[in-house]
């Protein structure tokens, strides 16, 4: 073997690690998404805007259009829905949404500990909640679509989230947070099927609670369940960390060479 070739092939072996970031304790080194407070600070500080603000003019923006509503207005798609009043699925698709959001912080919290990269990834999570809920309300409060039950009794007066079915903020924020937390797992560890699969069928399920309790019809979900994953995957996406190039240049006998390194 000619002695540049050799030394090229030594440089790349010592360079290679063999130890886990877990196993030297170095947090940082997990580290896969990168925060601009100057960009995601006013991001935030809008989308949270965004997610609360109509629900406290919520009686101010909804227009009560009919009591009860007409059934054969509603496509045949959705009508059976109509008939869907479980108050335990109800109960079953707060617990789902709640549990959605609430254990991958869990999880990541037990994974990192209290440092840095948690806060990182926090952050990132908090904005995927923020813009989820901020483009849910965004169309449930210029569609104001009414719900199945609108169509099934006459809507108490003072409900005027009877008037607010598309699209599903549950099913939504469910895969929304289920997906943000396959995107990390995937850039820090390796993607995996797994989780996509615990993310859809979550997110199904909560979809078909939804339904089941006669607060949303089909098509909500379903756009509920495509924004909550585009929500879910861009925003992780347009955080991610860029890695250092796995090329280098390096001196040789008679100029340089580029050094390809990869991790065994």
């Amino acid at each position: 073997m000619n002695k540049p070739l050799k030394w090229v092939l030594v440089l790349v072996m010592t360079s290679v690690p063999v130890t886990h970031a877990q196993d030297r304790g170095d947090n940082r080194a997990l580290s896969v998404y990168e925060i601009k407070p100057w960009v995601d600070g006013p991001l935030l500080g809008a989308a949270a805007l965004g997610a609360t603000i109509p629900i406290l003019m919520q009686d101010q923006i909804v227009t009560r259009q009919c009591s009860p509503c007409d059934p054969g207005e509603v496509n045949r798609f959705d009508r059976h829905v109509i008939a869907h009043h479980s108050v335990a699925a109800s109960w079953v698709s707060h617990f789902t949404v709640t549990a959605a959001i609430a254990v991958p912080l869990y999880l990541d919290y037990k994974d990192l500990g209290w440092n840095q990269t948690l806060a990182e990834d926090f952050i990132v999570y908090a904005e995927v909640l923020a813009i989820n809920s901020s483009l849910s309300n965004l169309a449930r409060y210029t569609t104001q679509r009414p719900r199945p039950s609108a169509y099934r009794r006459t809507p108490n007066p003072d409900d005027t989230g009877a008037f607010l079915s598309f699209y599903s903020g549950h099913a939504a924020s469910a895969i929304a947070a289920l997906s943000a937390a396959s995107m990390t797992y995937g850039y820090r560890y390796g993607h995996r099927v797994w989780p996509w699969v615990v993310t859809g069928s979550v997110g199904i399920i909560e979809a078909g609670l939804r339904s089941a309790a006669g607060k949303h019809f089909h098509t909500d979900n379903i756009v509920g369940l495509i924004m909550g994953t585009a929500v879910g995957t861009l925003v992780p996406m347009m955080h991610k960390r860029h890695a250092a190039l796995p090329v280098t240049l390096v001196p040789a006998n008679r100029g340089a060479e580029l050094v390809w390194r990869h991790d065994f």
